[in-house]
């Protein structure tokens, strides 16, 4: 970047960028979070062998 373009500092376009950025991994983290509490990651191996098992 050019250096005329640094001096006006932080833009509102990097501003919600940054904000969207954040959001969005707090929204992961939620999910990761309630995932666990509620045992959804306790056994990922199961399922691709259910998913063979012929009833």
């Amino acid at each position: 970047m050019c250096p005329s373009c640094l001096s006006g500092g932080i833009g509102p376009g990097y501003i919600a960028a940054f904000a969207i950025c954040g959001l969005f991994f707090l929204i992961a983290f939620a999910a990761m979070f309630w995932a666990s509490r509620n045992g959804k990651l306790d056994n990922l191996e199961d399922s691709k062998f259910r998913m063979l098992q012929d009833d």
